[in-house]
């Protein structure tokens, strides 16, 4: 099929809602879209909610901490994962109608997440992260890919997460909503340590002519350990000493290992520096969460700087990238992406002022963040729509 120029209208057998359309060719192109849609229109909903601009209703601090882990982040992962999973194994991930059945799956939760029976909510919730996570089991044991089987466990972890949270929500388990929460939000950031120490390297080997990235596999290891030890410290309410130690001892490690990766070689080349900054919000963000534990900053803003910080810079990073890449287009950055790469850690830097600003200053800081994150993905979202509804440039599937 020949490829279409960003003008062209789609032609009628490729309406969007058809099957064959390009947007149901493979899983990054409709969860990368509904994902960067979500986060544009989730946290200015929220926090119109928190001013008292909307009537009282779902939308409240619980919704908006559960839907940017179990809406937002884990729609990217999913799109990450059933794309990538394609290329580790050589087989097909779910496309067409298969495709658009789990992004119905996705849909339905965040659509029960704002008002639907309890154990409607739980179930159509919950069911997404267990079927990625089948999937993506029956495609690694079919390629004999057991080398890939830990990232399947993460995401089976965040469904067990998710489970726990709604078990709390409705009083099951005698535990805040709110612990489950952070446990995802840890298992993300492990799983951001994981994808980056494989493709790090490797993408700044790859575009940064004359880098000299290396990986000490002994150290890789240590610093995902360091990574597991703060995260049960921190959900176990560990002694305070301890979270900190884990956690120190954690920025330490995944600082050397970020060190090794040559950044600075990448000072002009965004695609790459936009990688290496996300990664490198990591190591405030775990020695953030040792202090946490000795009460020296607040748990929040660790969680934040975690979160919105490392985490979504990484998605950010990785939404651009992967997209061009998928779609035939040169890996490299133009003013959308070099944008959207400036909001983001603008928006976190606006968030954490707010932690730590009182009266109308915090109010003020924390709109600045919420316009700030909201733009990122609208950028994103007027470069890159019209890019994955659309086939690739070089004609080649998916």
């Amino acid at each position: 099929m020949p490829a279409a120029s960003a003008a062209d209208p789609l032609p009628r057998q490729l309406h969007l809602a058809s099957a064959s359309a390009p947007l149901w060719r493979l899983g990054f192109r409709p969860f990368y879209l509904l994902a960067a849609a979500f986060a544009a229109t989730a946290v200015p909903a929220w926090l119109l909610a928190y001013l008292g601009l909307l009537p009282q209703g779902p939308v409240d601090l619980l919704w908006h901490t559960h839907e940017m882990v179990f809406g937002f982040a884990v729609a990217v992962v999913a799109g990450f994962l059933l794309t990538a999973i394609q290329t580790w194994t050589g087989l097909a991930t779910p496309h067409g109608r298969s495709l658009q059945a789990l992004v119905l799956l996705w849909l339905a939760g965040r659509c029960a997440a704002l008002g639907a029976p309890p154990l409607l909510y739980a179930l159509v919730d919950v069911a997404f992260l267990f079927v990625v996570a089948g999937v993506i089991l029956r495609l690694l044991l079919c390629a004999n890919n057991r080398r890939n089987l830990p990232i399947c466990g993460v995401v089976a972890l965040l469904g067990v997460s998710n489970l726990a949270f709604h078990l709390a929500l409705n009083g099951v388990l005698a535990l805040s909503p709110l612990a489950p929460i952070h446990g995802a939000i840890l298992l993300l950031v492990l799983l951001v340590a994981v994808i980056g120490g494989r493709v790090g390297p490797m993408f700044t080997r790859n575009g940064a002519p004359g880098s000299q990235p290396r990986n000490l596999p002994r150290l890789d290891q240590a610093s995902i350990a360091a990574i597991v030890l703060t995260a049960l410290c921190w959900l176990v309410a560990a002694p305070g000493w301890a979270i900190a130690l884990a956690g120190i001892a954690a920025a330490l490690l995944n600082g050397a290992r970020l060190v090794l990766w040559d950044p600075l070689s990448t000072l002009r080349t965004p695609l790459l520096w936009s990688f290496h900054l996300s990664y490198a919000l990591l190591v405030p963000g775990l020695l953030a969460l040792g202090l946490a534990g000795l009460g020296a900053v607040s748990g929040s803003a660790a969680l934040h700087l975690l979160a919105a910080g490392a985490m979504s810079g990484m998605i950010g990073a990785m939404i651009t990238r992967t997209a061009r890449g998928h779609t035939g287009r040169p890996l490299k950055a133009g003013g959308a992406e070099i944008a959207m790469f400036a909001l983001l850690p603008l928006a976190v830097a606006a968030r954490l002022a707010a932690n730590l600003s009182d009266g109308p200053a915090g109010g003020h800081a924390l709109a600045l963040s919420a316009v700030l994150w909201s733009l990122a993905f609208v950028v994103y979202l007027l470069r890159y729509g019209p890019w994955l509804a659309r086939p690739r440039l070089d004609g080649k599937p998916g």
